[in-house]
């Protein structure tokens, strides 16, 4: 008896042995599915219904990609809303690089703003949208817009715009929405050389990438603000109903700041069919 003891024993050590490299292997190796037709970018998942789903299961989120010859799409799922942290005003950031390490010299910011119809005519033309002299006064004339935002950083977070209008891309864009008490966001980036757009990740179908995301955290206008105030947070009610897309969140803990998230998956892009 004792002998069957110990041998049980040896295979429960055996076992855990086995899992533990599984349990903290560093990152997720996600497959990307071809894209047909591509998903609107609407922050809906109707579109999505079928598709595989990846857990990140630290920062309760669920994702997916798919990839088309032109585009990126990530579906993020944010399955409890304590984890959306300050997400509102910090946007949520997608690393993206064809070298297989955590880099961060490139990024993509995705960020809710408000702006007069002047700030919008500006960030249009600075992603290369042409807008004629009409649509521009017929924008102008309207007092505010709430955009999407979806800009190419550097690695000190930085803009980086084109130099000009850039025909036959898709620029990079997306939408969030609620579902049954969970949060949806939907993203697009194009897949096309930086040096073509300065958001284009420069990568083809088939190609393995390095993704990051990232959220949550400290402003520099947040930073101002509890400077100013003292080390409390900015008078923002983080609890309240927004416009579309809103989400209730818990109010971060005012002396530490709201928690920042992030991960990295392995990522491989869908081959055309």
């Amino acid at each position: 008896m004792r002998r069957f003891r110990f041998y049980a024993g040896l295979i429960c050590i055996s076992a855990l042995l086995f899992i533990v490299p599984v349990l903290v292997s560093a990152d997720q190796s996600v497959q990307s599915q071809w894209a047909v037709p591509p998903p609107g970018i609407d922050g809906e998942i109707g579109e999505w219904q079928g598709e595989p789903m990846a857990l990140q299961k630290n920062v309760g989120v669920e994702y997916a990609l798919r990839n088309d010859g032109e585009n990126l799409y990530v579906l993020f799922i944010f399955k409890d809303p304590k984890h959306l942290s300050s997400i509102e005003m910090t946007g949520l950031t997608m690393y993206a690089n064809t070298s297989g390490k955590k880099a961060k010299d490139f990024a993509v910011k995705f960020v809710k703003k408000t702006v007069s119809g002047e700030e919008l005519v500006a960030y249009m033309e600075s992603q290369g949208q042409p807008l004629s002299e009409e649509r521009k006064q017929e924008l102008i004339d309207k007092p505010q817009f709430v955009i999407f935002a979806a800009t190419a950083v550097n690695k000190k977070g930085e803009e980086i715009f084109p130099a000009g209008p850039v025909p036959d891309v898709d620029l990079p864009g997306f939408r969030y929405g609620r579902l049954e008490g969970q949060v949806v966001y939907e993203l697009r980036v194009p897949l096309c050389s930086r040096d073509h757009h300065p958001a284009g990740i420069g990568a083809e179908p088939g190609k393995a990438l390095k993704l990051g995301f990232e959220w949550g955290g400290m402003t520099e206008e947040m930073k101002a603000a509890m400077r100013g105030r003292g080390g409390g947070m900015p008078g923002t009610d983080m609890t309240a109903e927004r416009t579309t897309g809103s989400y209730s969140g818990p109010v971060p803990d005012v002396a530490k700041g709201p928690k920042k998230y992030s991960f990295w998956v392995d990522a491989k892009l869908a081959s055309a069919q």
